[in-house]
């Protein structure tokens, strides 16, 4: 492999950017910091495009906006391992997600060559290439970054035309392609797991085991956690750990003085923050005691009892997995179960049960689904 070739002025990445339109395939990746900070800090973005190999330095680069026309260049078909948190920098940090994507993680799940396969296993599977993983733990913000951290960059993106090209080939041959694409571009989308409050709340661990007072007020402090921690630009643990704020909840009382008592509180990193937890819990009970009289009005649609949901998702998971014993895939991949947790949700009772799936899991599922419903 040639040196790669470092960009970290203006003109040299929109030069860069104009030669990658013309490509007709971009791999790509990202080093970034992600430990204390609320989101991300990005320190390098690798493109492989038109035979060259380049790494942009994010931290000199306070503009990456001229890439935002090759993300989104409709030509090129865009290549990534693993990459959810990828899409996420890049959009935050050009304006864009990748697209047309193909994920080579989703794509190998799907070849059968099992779930969450990594870059290195993979590429060693499919091209025989082994390669040296020793920079993992590389602080990407740093700079002068050293020629080995330069050249593991480098191969992040080396490999993924050949291993994509491969990929294509088997899943093609099994009629798989489009449920790659399909899933990639859910994930190029943000839709592949709902998001927001809903998605925040499911995260927390402990959540569930709570009694309803205690459920309200663990749910009031992760929202407050959220907001808080976003304005700090802090890591979510750093403000608060999750068994933390499971067991303020319980504890609607506690004092400044008990506080340091608490499961997962650590003087050097809470201390600072613990007047604003007993200020959050407070104005989290004042909310709880105000909204305790009112009444959610009832959906306007059919109820489905727990029993029966309990029934069709038993029923559920165990069509789902043997339509997946069936093509050699886990059921996880064919239909998670947050997923199908998201089917009974949208079921009201009275439609299909499919109702909500879409693309290749609807053709694959839809009929066998609603037969569990039918009278």
């Amino acid at each position: 492999m040639s040196p790669p070739l470092w960009i970290d002025r203006p003109a040299e990445l929109e030069a860069a950017a104009a030669r990658w339109l013309a490509a007709p395939e971009i791999a790509l990746d990202t080093e970034f910091v992600f430990e204390r900070t609320f989101r991300a800090r990005l320190g390098l973005i690798q493109v492989g495009a038109g035979g060259e190999i380049a790494l942009v330095d994010a931290v000199a680069l306070a503009d990456l906006a001229p890439l935002r026309a090759v993300l989104e260049a409709p030509g090129a078909r865009k290549l990534l391992h693993a990459g959810a948190g990828d899409v996420e920098v890049l959009r935050r940090a050009a304006g864009a997600a990748p697209r047309p994507l193909l994920d080579t993680q989703i794509a190998a799940a799907f070849a059968g060559l099992g779930p969450a396969l990594s870059y290195a296993a993979l590429v060693e599977t499919l091209t025989g290439v082994v390669l040296a993983k020793h920079e993992t733990r590389t602080d990407w913000l740093r700079r002068p970054l050293a020629p080995e951290q330069l050249r593991y960059a480098a191969e992040d993106v080396e490999h993924l035309p050949a291993v994509a090209a491969e990929l294509g080939r088997r899943l093609s041959a099994l009629g798989r392609l489009e449920w790659a694409l399909e899933d990639s571009a859910a994930m190029a989308a943000g839709d592949s797991e709902p998001g927001g409050e809903e998605s925040l709340l499911r995260r927390l661990r402990g959540l569930d085991r709570l009694p309803p007072g205690p459920r309200r007020l663990a749910r009031a402090l992760a929202l407050w956690r959220e907001r808080e921690a976003e304005r700090l630009d802090l890591a979510r643990p750093f403000l608060m750990r999750d068994e933390t704020l499971v067991a303020l909840a319980r504890r609607p009382g506690v004092t400044a003085a008990e506080l340091p008592k608490l499961p997962g509180y650590d003087r050097r990193r809470h201390a600072q923050h613990a007047a604003l937890w007993l200020e959050a819990l407070a104005a989290a009970a004042v909310a709880g005691e105000e909204g305790e009289g009112s009444v959610e009005p009832l959906p306007d649609r059919p109820r489905v009892s727990l029993e029966r949901l309990k029934s069709v998702g038993h029923a559920l998971a165990e069509t789902v997995a043997h339509r997946a014993a069936e093509l050699g895939l886990p059921p996880e991949l064919l239909l998670s179960r947050r997923q199908r947790d998201r089917l009974l949700r949208a079921w009201d009772g009275s439609g299909p049960l499919s109702a909500s799936l879409r693309g290749f899991r609807r053709a694959l599922l839809g009929s066998e689904l609603d037969a569990l419903i039918a009278p």
